[in-house]
């Protein structure tokens, strides 16, 4: 048996041993023994099993961290086909709209605003993983048209447009969305959910 466990340690990685011997308490006689022999043979002592043990902390501290800050609903990041397939969709938007008639088009003070908010919104479409969602697209609208009308209020206000406001007036279409999302959800589960256990209880 004994030399079964050896045989087994002996394919495991440190890190696995390392592992292992922090749970000894679950081994069996033999295990623990063929364990001791392995790590002494690979020269890990009790100070490599501490590190490790700080060092498996400190990754669950940081990705629980990350999951802290990360936006429900929201791609971790944005692949390469996302990127691509976000470009291409403001690209056709854009052709489809300069090929329009003239008399089609959005007054020039509003036309900056409409860049900037059909940016955000394709964007905001690529990076959401609630695309299927029907809510989603009611939520990214109204949100757009909310955005619309704030930021041409703020390009009139402030004489010179820069990049930096710019980025703002972007990042400010994914707190409406946000908000608007949230609230219809809000929404459908108060009346969904009162509809649910009203038939909940005539089912009773």
């Amino acid at each position: 048996m004994l030399t079964n466990f050896s045989s087994e340690y002996s394919q495991r990685s440190d890190d696995e041993l390392l592992h292992l011997a922090s749970d000894r308490h679950s081994l069996t006689t033999e295990a623990a023994a063929a364990l001791d022999a392995e790590l002494r043979r690979r020269n890990l002592t009790e100070s490599d099993r501490v590190e490790l043990q700080r060092f498996v902390k400190r990754q669950g501290r940081r990705e629980g961290r990350r999951r802290r800050r990360k936006i429900p609903g929201l791609k971790d990041r944005l692949m390469w086909r996302d990127i691509l397939g976000a470009f291409a969709v403001i690209a056709v938007i854009s052709f489809t709209y300069s090929a329009l008639p003239s008399r089609y088009h959005l007054k020039p003070d509003w036309q900056d605003a409409a860049i900037i908010v059909m940016i955000a919104s394709v964007v905001m479409a690529f990076a959401s993983s609630f695309y299927r969602n029907f809510a989603f697209w009611m939520s990214l609208v109204m949100s757009s048209a909310i955005h619309l009308a704030v930021v041409h209020a703020w390009t009139q206000r402030v004489p010179i447009f820069s990049r930096g406001y710019a980025k703002l007036a972007a990042m400010l279409g994914l707190v409406l969305f946000l908000a608007v999302y949230g609230l219809v959800w809000w929404l459908r589960w108060i009346f969904h959910g009162e509809e649910d256990q009203a038939t909940h209880q005539v089912a009773k």
